[in-house]
């Protein structure tokens, strides 16, 4: 501020002037130690160098006097005080006298300022975004807080929640600072059930089977879990070991002699001849029985030795016949022998041969007349007559003695057991009426 004085004025207020500013003069000296102050103390603030160039009245230095503030910045918790004449009233008046002062702060910045109300004097405080990475779940995610912001509010605003076993690093009331990395730690309980016990652990994050190792449970090379080892554990997440264990036994079993039919164009159909008596053999079975936990869970012949042979009994059958299929009247079956059969239900599907000998699931030789079954089905034991539909195929009398695969699997309703592969290839696969004995 310049004041225009006449010049008999100033010759007669020569000598107050130089007092008054004698006065006045250790009041920009402080001013001047306190800006110096500030430049050697905020390298980040741009503090330019000023000529103040004042004509001072009486009157001026007291207004300057009066109003010049003491003003307290704080930055990110670092704080410097200087003194300016000046006003502030709201967040923009702040944020110019931080510019005034040689600080730049971003929008993102927060800023804050208090008015003390005698003095006026001004205090501003500024908290500038610090750099967080914040690692859980297989995720990470950057984020920018005010400084001061505190390790649990970067994990709130980063929509992570927390258990009482989870680990932080570093700790929830830790202060953000620029660059600062937050790791999450999951931690389960889990329940680990072996060998008749309960056992409660705390585990990190991680699978099924470091959940088994870390309660103190071996698996053997067969032992299984009730969930896949490499499932992710969970919390209050069940594991139960099922342990596997094996039992051989060795027994003798009787081998059941083969009944072959001969055809004989000179015996009538359904007679038949005993040409050579059957003779029983002897096999040795090795069994290996798999248990689960003790109870029966597999059965399997490792081994399979014949001691004695069995002799085959050769049966000469009758082919002479004036009928030669079944057929249907009035509701009646007839065999191909005109005998009516005696039936107390009927199922028609699908069926297929097959041959090659072998024992059948009952124990039993394989043989013409023993057929393969869904024993859930038409169980063991079942006397049977087929024929198909039409009555001009006739399997004929049959016993449900074996057990089919394409049976068990729905495909075919009965495998029937033929003397040759070329009866076999003839009959092929086709439709038939299986009739279940009274």
């Amino acid at each position: 501020m310049v004041l225009q004085n006449r010049r008999g004025s100033a010759e007669r207020k020569g000598e107050a002037m130089k007092e008054t500013c004698r006065k006045a003069l250790p009041v920009f000296r402080t001013l001047g130690r306190k800006v110096k102050g500030i430049a050697a103390r905020l390298p980040m603030m741009r503090i330019t160098a000023l000529t103040v160039m004042v004509m001072i009245t009486v009157s001026s230095v007291v207004t300057v006097l009066a109003a010049t503030k003491e003003i307290s910045v704080t930055v990110d918790g670092e704080t410097v005080s200087a003194s300016a004449i000046a006003e502030c009233g709201t967040e923009e008046e702040a944020r110019d006298l931080l510019r005034y002062l040689g600080y730049d702060i971003s929008e993102e910045s927060l800023v804050a300022y208090s008015v003390e109300e005698d003095s006026g004097n001004i205090a501003i405080n500024v908290r500038t975004p610090q750099k967080v990475a914040v690692q859980a779940d297989g995720n990470s995610e950057t984020l920018y807080l005010p400084y001061g912001a505190t390790v649990e509010e970067a994990l709130k605003e980063a929509g992570i929640s927390l258990d009482g076993n989870d680990l932080v690093s570093p700790g929830l009331t830790t202060a953000i600072t620029g660059d600062t990395s937050v790791e999450v730690t999951r931690r389960y309980t889990v329940k680990v059930i072996a060998d008749g016990k309960e056992t409660d652990v705390v585990v990190l994050a991680g699978d099924a089977a470091s959940a088994v190792k870390a309660a103190g449970v071996t698996l053997g090379e067969e032992d299984f879990l009730n969930v896949a080892e490499d499932t992710a554990v969970t919390e209050g997440m069940e594991i139960s070991v099922s342990r596997v264990t094996y039992e051989t036994k060795t027994t003798e079993e009787v081998i059941d002699y083969k009944t072959i039919q001969k055809e004989d164009n000179t015996l009538y159909k359904g007679r038949t001849k005993v040409e050579t008596e059957g003779r029983e053999g002897l096999r040795e079975i090795t069994t290996q029985y798999k248990y689960i936990d003790g109870e029966l869970a597999e059965t399997k012949v490792v081994s399979n030795t014949v001691k004695e042979e069995p002799v085959d009994k050769v049966v000469r059958v009758g082919t002479k016949s004036a009928v030669s299929h079944a057929s249907v009247s009035g509701g009646t079956v007839y065999d191909q022998n005109g005998n009516p059969v005696k039936y107390t239900k009927m199922i028609a599907g699908r069926c297929s041969a097959y041959t090659g000998g072998g024992i059948c699931s009952t124990g039993l030789p394989a043989a013409v007349g023993r057929v393969a079954v869904n024993p859930n089905i038409i169980p063991y034991g079942t006397k049977l007559f087929i024929c198909s539909p039409d009555g001009k195929i006739v399997y004929g009398y049959a016993v449900a003695a074996d057990t089919g695969g394409g049976c068990m699997n729905g495909i075919i309703l009965a495998d029937l057991y033929m003397d040759t592969l070329d009866e076999c290839r003839n009959f092929g696969s086709r439709t038939m009426n299986v009739y279940i004995l009274g």
